[in-house]
């Protein structure tokens, strides 16, 4: 019944898409992927006069069906004419076609007029097994070929790693901590650069249009978290602010720079959750402030001889 009800919900937004001009679509960048692989989905949308495009970048509407799960979504880009392209990457974990999840925009029909929500048409990807069909012969497999040498061998060689693996770790647990080699775990800094370049184009977006204060914010939190996710400090994407705060890696996780980063995430919560609604200077000053935040990450993550 909650399904039936999702379907006749979708096709009636799109309808209502149809009617009034403004559209969404959604098509592979290539035909055809195979059990796992990351597909990589064009968008592009087009807004009549006068339209306003509310959300930078695009959601899923409902959660993805099993088998499927959502990867990323980058920042749509202006392409002039009331038109907007970007990419979103999935993977598929069934064969077959597979239906893409729905994804949605909030947009503006007029200046100040109410929400609505921009969906795409029904798309589908046709998902390969990574195994040939049939049933392969195994080759190149070789019959036993019995061991000379006396019989004892086997079991002395057995009994000397036993030995050696015993002394190794009585010599392990004489050495002090304070001795012991602590090998630096390697951090990405290409994730901080990346995350930076897409803050950049957001404001060029949001100083270009004079608005769109839902997005900004929207968007700085979700670049944040993105950029968390590509460091490996994020389990699962949809964790909540507390969650995510008590994930960050140790070095990210200074008193000063966490309750930097709960300030940006709560602000956020707020304007998507709680309807309010700050001006735009100050949606240009959440981007300073996330533009800080991973300025300073970066800045702790790169190695000694490294930092200015």
């Amino acid at each position: 019944m909650t399904r039936w009800l999702v379907a006749v919900g979708v096709s009636g937004a799109l309808a209502a898409t149809a009617l009034h001009g403004q559209t969404m679509e959604v098509r592979p960048i290539r035909n055809g992927a195979t059990v796992g692989d990351p597909v990589t989905f064009g968008i592009t949308v087009k807004l009549g006069p006068g339209m306003e495009l509310l959300d930078a970048t695009p959601h899923l509407l409902v959660p993805p069906p099993r088998g499927t799960r959502f990867l990323s979504a980058d920042t749509l880009r202006p392409a002039g004419g009331g038109e907007f392209t970007g990419t979103a990457r999935m993977a598929f974990f069934r064969t077959g076609q597979q239906p893409v999840p729905t994804l949605a925009l909030l947009y503006r029909r007029t200046p100040g007029g109410p929400l609505d929500t921009l969906l795409h048409m029904p798309v589908s990807v046709e998902i390969a097994s990574i195994l040939s069909g049939g049933n392969p012969t195994l080759k190149d497999i070789k019959p036993l070929i019995p061991l000379g040498g006396p019989p004892w061998l086997p079991l002395l060689i057995v009994l000397l790693a036993v030995a050696g693996g015993t002394w190794w770790l009585w010599r392990r647990s004489r050495t002090r901590p304070a001795d012991r080699e602590i090998t630096p775990t390697p951090v990405v800094l290409g994730a901080f650069d990346a995350a930076l370049a897409r803050l950049a184009q957001m404001e060029a977006v949001a100083r270009q249009s004079g608005n769109g204060v839902l997005p900004v914010y929207a968007g700085v939190a979700e670049v944040i978290r993105t950029c968390l996710s590509d460091l490996g400090a994020l389990p699962e994407p949809g964790l909540t602010t507390p969650e995510v705060s008590a994930s960050l890696p140790e070095a990210l996780a200074t008193p000063e720079l966490r309750q930097r980063f709960e300030v940006i995430l709560r602000d956020a919560d707020l304007v998507k959750f709680a309807k309010v609604r700050p001006d735009f200077a100050a949606a240009l000053e959440q981007l300073t402030r996330g533009r800080s935040l991973l300025e300073a990450w970066r800045e702790r993550s790169q190695p000694d001889g490294e930092k200015a």
